[in-house]
């Protein structure tokens, strides 16, 4: 996309999430498909399968601000003008995988911008406290409801999103 050459180079961008039921990796993969994008996975060193035991410690590390260890990135974020970051959400908030992995990457990052997959109205809270982990305004936020995952359903507002992305 011509968007991602307004610098006089091609902008190098990273797209990292984390997935607990795949939509925000499919999410991830999309937008990082439609700007050329590296993409990573966000994962936690702890088994992340989906047991009554994984549920109830990723609850208490959402409720608690907890940071569960992570394997290694395979990106280093210093390397990219830009780090799109995608959650999913909950009512309980933000996923503690992503708040480990901002807390950790936040001094690479040079440019954020965030988006979220959800199942509740909690997509600015997210928002903000991704905003405040990471200590940089995003130059972009989207969000998608689960039941509007198909792509026809979000293309327009993801295109939207795309276009957002450009260097002011």
């Amino acid at each position: 996309m011509a968007l991602f050459a307004s610098w006089g180079h091609a902008m190098k961008i990273l797209v990292v999430y984390y997935s607990r039921n795949g939509h925000t990796g499919r999410m991830a993969k999309e937008i990082a498909r439609r700007c050329g994008a590296d993409v990573d996975a966000i994962r936690e060193l702890q088994s992340d399968d989906d047991s009554f035991w994984s549920r109830w410690r990723t609850r208490w590390q959402t409720v608690t601000h907890a940071q569960p260890t992570l394997h290694m990135a395979r990106f280093n974020p210093a390397k990219y003008d830009l780090v799109i970051i995608g959650t999913p959400l909950s009512r309980m908030g933000l996923a503690p995988a992503v708040r480990s992995y901002v807390a950790q990457q936040r001094d690479r990052i040079k440019q954020v911008a965030f988006f979220c997959v959800e199942g509740a109205e909690a997509d600015q809270r997210a928002f903000s406290e991704l905003e405040r982990v990471c200590g940089k305004r995003p130059v972009a936020t989207f969000c998608v409801r689960r039941e509007g995952l198909p792509p026809i359903a979000h293309n327009d507002s993801l295109t939207d999103f795309m276009n957002e992305l450009g260097p002011e």
